[in-house]
């Protein structure tokens, strides 16, 4: 099975990306490959979001980029502490449910897209409020 984390096409130019490339003085192409890397990294380590021992250097070590714990915490994505770090959201976005409701969203769409007269008999919430609106 292949291994994989949520990113989401908006992310690189996410406002607090745009803010760890002004604080490590790189620009956001760098940034946001630096956070990818700890984020892969991070996936590999934690199921809920906390690592013990992880510190603000890691994250500078892991993503390549001088700085990135720091402004990984500054933008709150990350809490550090003595004992180890903290990934804010964890489980919206890379927990096991997460992926899993990701997952089931898209078979649902490619399922939708490949049979239309099933999207007619059973539309979306999004398409029934679009219907009633008209």
């Amino acid at each position: 099975m292949a291994k994989w984390i949520k990113i989401e096409t908006h992310t690189p130019d996410k406002a607090e990306l745009r803010q760890i490339a002004r604080l490590c003085n790189c620009t956001k192409a760098d940034a946001f490959l630096a956070f990818f890397r700890v984020y892969v990294w991070l996936d590999e380590q934690t199921e809920d979001g906390y690592v013990d021992y992880f510190t603000p250097a890691d994250a500078d070590e892991i993503g390549g980029l001088p700085g990135l714990g720091s402004a990984l915490e500054s933008v709150r994505w990350i809490t550090f502490s003595a004992a180890g770090a903290v990934v804010a959201n964890w489980d919206r976005h890379n927990g096991a449910s997460a992926k899993k409701r990701c997952l089931a969203a898209e078979r649902i769409k490619r399922f939708r897209q490949a049979h239309p007269e099933y999207a007619e008999k059973y539309p979306t919430k999004a398409a029934r409020n679009a219907k009633s609106v008209t």
